[in-house]
């Protein structure tokens, strides 16, 4: 396997740029454009910023540059055997929801069934009150319906034990099915799309609900 090395890193330039330019920053808060010398001369130092703008973007890159190379082959050294687990993972999930989706049901079966003894239980008490009640003995027929009252449904054990810090959370999702008819807080305009039309119109064409203006942007080489 080849060893991914990256070089040392010297600031010593950079710290030299963070001191000019908050020179060159108290230079050109301290000067009021009044006339057209005062106009050229922040031009001038416009230029000379944006040159040295580019020269430490350069200077960044040939330290990014290697730094991002060097990151991508790490990031590439770690996918096979992250892909890898990461497919165990997905298999291991499907085979254990499936599991505990069907003992889940069996376990509802269960409850209605339990629910059915029970319920066929109360109905035969309450059946047999009727009947006593129907014959005078109220007493019996008391009894009988207190019983059915009294009358509780088991509950169903889980089948499954889950294991030590494993649980599972259910998450909901919605799907949209038709975009006219969901409600106008959910809409997301595309404003991306929206600033290329005006752009390429320049703002000659009209669109509703979008206010169409410009900002002056300065532009220099250096």
């Amino acid at each position: 396997m080849t060893d991914i090395t990256i070089r040392p890193i010297k600031t010593e330039s950079v710290d030299v740029a963070v001191t000019e330019s908050n020179q060159a920053l108290q230079a050109i808060q301290a000067i009021d454009i009044k006339d057209q010398a005062s106009y050229e001369n922040v031009a001038d130092i416009r230029k000379t910023v944006n040159a040295k703008v580019k020269e430490l973007d350069k200077e960044r890159k040939e330290i990014t540059v290697p730094l991002d190379a060097a990151k991508k082959k790490v990031l590439e050294l770690f996918k096979k055997p992250q892909d890898i687990c990461k497919k165990i993972l997905q298999t291991c999930d499907v085979m254990m929801i499936a599991y505990t989706d069907i003992q889940e049901r069996k376990r509802k079966e269960e409850q209605d069934r339990l629910d059915r003894i029970a319920e066929k239980k109360r109905q035969e008490l309450e059946a047999k009150a009727e009947s006593k009640r129907a014959e005078g003995q109220e007493d019996k027929a008391d009894r009988y319906e207190e019983k059915a009252t009294e009358v509780l449904t088991p509950v169903a054990a889980p089948r499954v034990d889950k294991p030590a810090g494993v649980h599972y959370t259910e998450r909901w999702y919605g799907e949209v099915k038709d975009l006219k008819a969901l409600p106008d807080e959910y809409k997301i305009a595309d404003e991306s799309k929206i600033n290329k039309v005006i752009q390429a119109t320049k703002g000659t064409l009209p669109i509703p609900g979008v206010r169409i203006f410009s900002k002056k942007i300065v532009n220099s080489r250096g």
